[in-house]
């Protein structure tokens, strides 16, 4: 499993801007042309850039490192200059209208962006990934849908760190999965143990990698199932 971080900052200036938009391909222009905020549309474009620089990255990856974690903070420069069309493969959506590669099912990857961040996650199984912060958490919604170990370990300590550390977690494995966070919200359990958190469905552990950093007030989980 790969992951990589990237921000949409330097995409501000509109020249560069301007370049990252003239490299994604046609189906992204057309999704970023159609967002009203500037804000998203920096995050699309962003998204197919680093989409693109995951799946060169994952080609040239050396035999066997897909049993691995690889991480990698990228700056938005490098992944334009590392920009190769021949690495836009065709996407396609299932019933669920999770994204996959028409052409290369044997290859799973998800991106997730919160304000200026975008990240992305390829592997050779199915993949999740959530990125959330900069924003007050959501006890309330902890407290009706989580299960209760999960709602008070994050009410101990009132802490919204706590909360999109769950939330991101459910986020990952629901689009992991496919299902969506919604159908999973009440049916993966995170539980802290020994200073790692443990993942359970029906009280049974479960083994899937899970990936968690902390960056700046943002909380990230990654998943490959």
């Amino acid at each position: 499993m790969m992951i990589f971080v990237t921000t949409t900052d330097a995409l501000a200036d509109e020249k560069i801007y301007e370049k990252a938009y003239s490299l994604i391909p046609e189906y992204r222009r057309v999704k970023a042309d159609k967002m009203k905020m500037r804000e998203n549309k920096l995050q699309t474009v962003t998204a197919g850039l680093l989409l693109n620089y995951a799946v060169g990255k994952w080609n040239s990856r050396v035999n066997g490192e897909g049993d691995s974690v690889y991480y990698e903070n990228v700056g938005i420069f490098s992944v334009i200059e590392a920009n190769n069309q021949c690495f836009d493969y065709e996407i396609a959506y299932n019933l669920q209208g999770k994204p996959y590669f028409l052409l290369h099912r044997e290859i799973f990857f998800n991106i997730s962006h919160s304000f200026n961040y975008v990240v992305c996650v390829i592997g050779d199984k199915p993949v999740g990934i959530d990125i959330e912060g900069g924003r007050k958490g959501r006890q309330n919604l902890a407290r009706r849908f989580f299960d209760k170990a999960e709602s008070d370990w994050i009410e101990e300590a009132e802490s919204d760190e706590r909360f999109f550390r769950i939330w991101t977690l459910k986020e990952a494995y629901g689009k992991a999965t496919g299902f969506g966070v919604l159908e999973v919200l009440d049916k993966i359990v995170y539980i802290l143990e020994q200073g790692k958190i443990k993942a359970y469905i029906g009280g049974i552990p479960q083994n899937f990698i899970i990936v968690e950093k902390k960056i700046d007030k943002f909380r990230l989980s990654a998943i490959q199932l």
